[in-house]
């Protein structure tokens, strides 16, 4: 099992990210096209994906975040948590912390040990870039 941690800066009043984000994913589920780029070559693979409100505190909006590969196949499952958080007046960070099972068992922990911790955190930021541009859009 491997970890992700990235997170983002946002021109978007942190009261708004959870609205907007599931009225862009259709109430929290979507089939989102995950991207990651190694070098020249880009890997691009359909992911069901779900966001689920969770009690958060003061300052913080938290939501359950998950995806499987579209169709099955050879490919990781993730489940972390979105956290959303006020960075300045009409600014938020937007926080992806979670966890990840790629695929083959050991041989899948030594592929990742090599290589798929890299593609891992480059999908998590392409997943971040994409929740960036929709938040834009929506604003």
């Amino acid at each position: 099992m491997g970890n992700i941690r990235e997170f983002t800066t946002v021109a978007c009043r942190f009261d708004d990210v959870p609205d907007r984000l599931y009225a862009h994913f259709d109430g929290g589920n979507a089939v989102l096209p995950l991207c990651v780029r190694l070098g020249d070559l880009r890997l691009e693979r359909d992911v069901d994906f779900h966001l689920k409100s969770k009690p958060g505190y003061p300052g913080y909006r938290l939501l359950d975040v998950s995806w499987e590969p579209k169709d099955g196949g050879p490919y990781p499952t993730f489940k972390g948590l979105l956290s959303v958080a006020q960075e300045a007046i009409g600014w938020s960070r937007i926080d992806i912390d979670g966890t990840y099972q790629p695929p083959f068992g050991i041989a899948g922990a030594v592929f990742d040990a090599a290589v798929g911790q890299r593609i891992a955190q480059g999908a998590a930021t392409e997943l971040l870039g994409e929740v960036k541009r929709i938040l834009l859009a929506l604003g």
